[in-house]
């Protein structure tokens, strides 16, 4: 019986695109990732089968898209759930059947989450031979990605299922729970790995060695760079099309002006009409000049009467009508006269 483990990891897909770029790794649609140093070899790309689904990326997604319109999902959060996606994996000694494996795989995957499949993958052209499905997490007509994967409870019966129903029947031996190291343990750990690396550098060479380093230095990869005088490599930057970026969602905007003395923008302040004071009635169109009392004291006779005049002299206020009571200005003709 072979003494090898199977590896079984679930991850969840959060982000609007997530199912489309997903599928464009798992059906080698990614050029960056076909480079010179990727841990892709471009010669065996040909031995990768697609087991469920489209061959193509777009059309994994737009699958998705109307499984969720025919289930009446019509709109979801940003941060929700959009697809699950499942890793079966077998180390590169293994002598046994991928492709028997993987079919028996999917079946359990089908069983055990009872959800769509939007894709099923299997990839030869990397170190270990491993199996790619994507899931969508509709669930009686409602995306349920968190209830789908579960807390530690259903990670633990997840892994004794498919190692009852698949890897048993393979002589394969059901992984571990790893335990929690303490500084100390780690520490001596890590010095082991450099003494074996340093005493017997051809262990760098073995597949398994360079896949596990590589997931030691994918999470911070900083430090290594640094030990090596190599430069962090520049952010790859997707290129957007003017449609996409004309059609990218973004957050509502928020009105401004809530609060009981705040002013919404776009309005000019409507400042209250000055308040008149009620003797002021009524305006002359212009206002003459005023005679003096002391030296046309004839011309008090003809009555013109007007109001708003603070500095009318003391000498013209009636005290009997309670006003002021100003002298006609003289025509021309009664000047001429």
């Amino acid at each position: 019986m072979s003494s090898d483990r199977q590896y079984l990891r679930l991850k969840k897909l959060v982000g609007r695109d997530i199912v489309r770029v997903a599928s464009k790794h798992n059906l080698r649609e990614l050029q960056a990732e076909l480079g010179a140093g990727s841990h892709i070899d471009h010669t065996r790309i040909g031995l990768n089968r697609v087991v469920a689904g489209p061959d193509r990326a777009d059309d994994v997604a737009a699958e998705a898209e109307r499984l969720m319109h025919s289930a009446g999902v019509a709109r979801l959060r940003r941060d929700a759930v959009r697809g699950v996606e499942i890793i079966v994996s077998l180390p590169s000694s293994s002598t046994i059947d991928p492709e028997s494996f993987f079919s028996e795989s999917l079946a359990w995957v089908q069983g055990f989450f009872s959800v769509p499949v939007l894709s099923a993958v299997i990839h030869l052209d990397e170190a270990a031979p491993h199996f790619h499905v994507l899931l969508l997490p509709l669930v009686d007509g409602r995306m349920a990605g968190s209830d789908l994967v579960g807390n530690r409870t259903r990670l633990h019966a997840m892994q004794t299922s498919f190692f009852e129903q698949v890897g048993r029947g393979y002589g394969l031996t059901r992984p571990k729970v790893q335990k929690r190291l303490n500084p100390a343990t780690r520490n001596k750990a890590a010095s082991l790995i450099m003494t074996a690396l340093q005493s017997s550098p051809e262990m760098l060479l073995r597949p398994e060695v360079e896949n596990a380093l590589l997931d030691l230095l994918k999470p911070n990869p900083a430090p290594m760079l640094t030990a090596l005088s190599l430069p962090m490599p520049l952010r790859e930057m997707e290129r957007q099309t003017f449609v996409g970026i004309m059609t990218k969602p973004c957050k509502p905007e928020k009105p401004i002006g809530l609060g009981r003395d705040s002013k919404p923008i776009g309005f000019a302040e409507v400042s209250p009409k000055k308040r008149r004071s009620l003797s002021c009635v009524g305006f002359a169109r212009k206002p003459s000049p005023l005679p003096d009392p002391e030296s046309h004291p004839e011309e008090t006779s003809s009555e013109e009467f007007t109001r708003c005049h603070d500095d009318v002299p003391s000498a013209y206020w009636d005290s009997e009508r309670g006003e002021y009571r100003l002298p006609a200005v003289p025509t021309r003709q009664t000047q001429l006269g």
